[in-house]
């Protein structure tokens, strides 16, 4: 890993006022604390939703299983909320050795408080140690460092991946705007906490005949943890799957109107894309939130990502850079986004897409 003196300076600082002990792995910078030996047990936590286990479960799912063979330890699964079906079931097919289900009508709708309680009792009365996968979704990174706190345990938030080193784990993410890997190590307690970003797995089909022993939790709830009702809930209607789309054309801010990003959308229409936005794009209203890519929106890895108008912040950069090309559209030269595209054209876009979109369709005529 190659860092600038400057980044190197600020990390020793960082480290030093953080009291952590460097280590220095040949590709990574691999960062620890009073390390102590856990258990080889894996835990993840099965975030769901109306359409049963979220996609980042699953890969969670499947690290775990890993990471838990790779030392010799079991999987057990995390299941909260209400009317859960055949969830557990699928739990144990997909690799779970154990699943705890708490199934209770008070956690029919997600919230911190609660879902904190049931999940710290449930670890204590285990004894739980050794690693705690969370989804690195909303949810996921919302409960993580609570129920962290609640058990007095170690976090890493957004991990890209997570290893076994010796007889620990490392959580390793990326830092530096994207730069560098760094990789944590547990601070002094015998559970990790992790948050796993999507990628961080694939997940596995499930294995006909192959089942979980279910567990029942006991929901021991005060009326102190259940401060707020949910009175009504709408789901929207997902119309689009930006994850699953091969081409991608997105727009920025720098588009400038609502006239103009429908010249984008023409384009990816053309393309047989899906048209996205960066969140300026969304804020100005141009786009709806489910096509927003980056940091608090999708992470997407397409064959193809056309950015038009999009300076390349690196909270968008980490919601696309693993696309496997890049061409990216701006006026300014030295727009950020050019470093990591591997196409570039300078150019206005009512110049360029139309022309674009010319080419396109006399390409597949």
């Amino acid at each position: 890993m190659c860092r600038s003196r400057a980044c190197r300076a600020a990390g020793d600082r960082l480290e030093e006022d953080r009291g952590l002990r460097r280590s220095r792995p040949e590709a990574d910078d691999t960062r620890t604390q009073g390390v102590v030996t856990v258990t080889n047990d894996v835990w993840v936590y099965a975030e769901h939703d109306a359409d049963g286990l979220t996609d980042l479960t699953l890969q969670c799912l499947a690290r775990g299983r890993s990471l838990a063979d790779q030392q010799g330890g079991s999987l057990s699964a995390l299941l909260l909320g209400s009317a859960l079906g055949d969830l557990p079931a699928t739990l144990g097919s997909r690799g779970a050795d154990r699943v705890f289900v708490a199934d209770d009508e008070r956690l029919a709708q997600y919230s911190p408080m609660t879902y904190t309680r049931v999940i710290g009792s449930a670890l204590k009365e285990q004894a739980a140690a050794g690693a705690l996968l969370f989804p690195a979704s909303t949810q996921g990174n919302d409960l993580a460092p609570a129920v962290t706190q609640t058990l007095s345990a170690s976090c890493v938030l957004d991990c890209t991946a997570v290893d076994v080193d010796g007889e620990t784990l490392v959580g390793k993410r990326l830092e530096y705007d994207r730069k560098a890997l760094a990789g944590y190590k547990a601070t002094g307690s015998a559970l990790q906490v992790f948050t796993a970003q999507d990628g961080v797995a694939e997940a596995v089909s499930p294995e006909t005949g192959r089942a979980g022993e279910t567990i029942p939790v006991a929901v021991v709830l005060h009326e102190s943890d259940c401060v707020s009702k949910v009175l009504k809930r709408e789901i929207a209607q997902k119309t689009i799957n930006l994850k699953e789309a091969r081409v991608i054309v997105a727009a920025g801010a720098g588009v400038g109107s609502k006239e103009n990003f429908a010249l984008v959308e023409e384009l990816a229409a053309v393309a047989g894309g899906e048209i996205a936005a960066s969140r300026a794009a969304v804020d100005a209203g141009w786009a709806t939130l489910d096509r927003q890519i980056g940091q608090t929106g999708v992470t997407v890895r397409p064959d193809l990502y056309i950015a038009v108008g999009i300076s390349g912040a690196v909270q968008h950069r980490v919601g696309m850079m693993d696309s496997k090309r890049i061409v990216a559209i701006n006026v300014d030269a030295n727009a950020p986004i050019f470093r990591f595209s591997h196409y570039c054209i300078v150019g206005d876009l009512v110049e360029v897409v139309p022309k674009l979109i010319k080419l396109w369709q006399n390409y597949t005529r």
